[in-house]
């Protein structure tokens, strides 16, 4: 669990802490709506994909981290006030895909030793 903290961290900042910070940055209201959309359709997704190939890359495919960080995207709907089941669905594909992606490099680096 204490490895996966780190990892967790990095996606709790775009699941939510993002939002909160654009929030009290002064800027235009159009820029403002600009991240938070970008940061939904965009950011999101390419860090969820990123955090895990980084993970499953030096420490192998979990399914705990996949869980936790499934649970992760429920940090959305205190953000939001309501659920999209897309936009998590969406997520899943990116974490599965870089989680296969990153075992893919682990197995990779330890058959090459």
């Amino acid at each position: 669990m204490k490895r996966d903290l780190p990892f967790l961290a990095v996606l709790l900042f775009f699941y939510s802490l993002f939002y909160g910070i654009v929030q009290m940055i002064p800027m235009d209201e159009l820029l403002r709506k600009g991240l938070v959309v970008n940061n939904v359709l965009i950011y999101s997704p390419l860090a969820t994909f990123l955090v895990a190939v980084v993970y499953a890359g030096l420490n192998g495919f979990s399914r705990r981290f996949l869980l936790l960080a499934t649970l992760m995207f429920f940090v959305t709907i205190l953000t939001f006030g309501e659920w999209i089941f897309l936009y998590d669905a969406a997520y899943f594909i990116c974490l599965l895909v870089g989680m296969l992606l990153g075992y893919g490099i682990f197995r990779w680096r330890k058959t090459s030793k």
